[in-house]
């Protein structure tokens, strides 16, 4: 991982090589026509291009917005392939969305404020979807009539726990909170690259800080809190606002694991648990970020340290 970093940013030509050779890799198995092998390219074309999408992020990073929109119309190529070959929207919106958060996170210095921009951009981004990307709006209707039939056929006797309207907002919340995923991930990995190799130690003293405004906290736990009394539209956000709080969640959990010196198998456990039980612990990480927000447990901690 390292030296694909070094490797990219020798020069402008390094990096469009890196960036477009990894983003077009999948292509070349394109015509594969079995539906699970097609479903494994799509989700290598995801990974290829958080990759690709990283390194337009440290060249944004560390070169400036000029350097980083311009490779980022490079690698836009295969992603439009992926897009129109193969009705694959999540590689050029990772792409876009990771140079967008790439030039608010290199302006504010702030993975807080990055965070709460990234996270209203896909706010809005979820009702222009519809007008965007109808394709995935087929899919995403027809996943929720399959979805509904299954729980009918698991279940007679059930009363359904949500309108098919509501199912469909979720489902489609849950796609755009994907897309806000793959894009911090890239943003992440971009981040750490840089940190490797201009700035050792800062993504972690970074990541390590990461705490959400109060305000925005209120304000995104208020909307979860008032759920079905929303319109339904308002359901695609639901998706959507928990991401952040997970991810400062996950932050403050590596923190806490660095100032009370414990053994990384801690962290080993946790995100074998949020994959074992991770809807479950939802919940939990939503209130702690929120309790973070205000209380600010990294200053106590250290605090009680001296």
């Amino acid at each position: 991982m390292r030296a694909l970093a070094e490797y990219a940013m020798r020069g402008r030509t390094q990096a469009i090589i890196a960036t477009v050779s990894i983003a077009s890799l999948p292509l070349l198995f394109v015509a594969l026509e079995v539906e699970q092998a097609r479903l494994m390219l799509g989700l290598a074309a995801t990974v290829l291009m958080i990759l690709s999408a990283a390194i337009v992020g440290l060249v944004t990073l560390r070169r400036g917005t000029s350097d980083g929109v311009g490779l980022m119309l490079w690698a836009l190529a295969p992603a439009l392939i992926w897009l129109v070959w193969r009705d694959q929207a999540s590689p050029m919106v990772t792409l876009l969305g990771t140079t967008a958060l790439a030039v608010v996170l290199r302006r504010s210095v702030s993975w807080s404020q990055t965070l709460s921009v990234a996270t209203v951009i896909a706010v809005i981004f979820s009702f222009l979807v519809d007008s965007l990307l109808p394709e995935l709006i087929t899919q995403v209707d027809e996943a929720a009539v399959v979805l509904l039939e299954a729980l009918k056929k698991s279940n007679p006797q059930m009363s359904m726990p949500l309108e098919p309207e509501w199912l469909r907002e979720l489902l489609l919340g849950a796609i755009v909170a994907s897309f806000l995923g793959s894009s911090l991930i890239s943003l992440a990995i971009a981040r750490w690259w840089q940190s490797k190799l201009y700035n050792p130690g800062g993504f972690k003293a970074e990541f390590h800080g990461l705490r959400l405004s109060p305000l925005f906290a209120a304000a995104g736990l208020a909307v979860l809190l008032l759920g079905k009394t929303l319109p339904f539209e308002a359901a695609r956000w639901i998706p959507v606002l928990i991401t952040p709080f997970v991810v400062a969640s996950i932050g403050l959990i590596h923190a806490i694991v660095a100032i009370k010196k414990l053994s990384r198998s801690w962290l080993v456990t946790f995100y074998s648990v949020m994959i074992i039980v991770g809807p479950y612990l939802i919940a939990l990480l939503i209130m702690l970020a929120v309790a973070d927000s205000f209380i600010d447990f990294r200053k106590h901690l250290k605090a009680r340290r001296t």
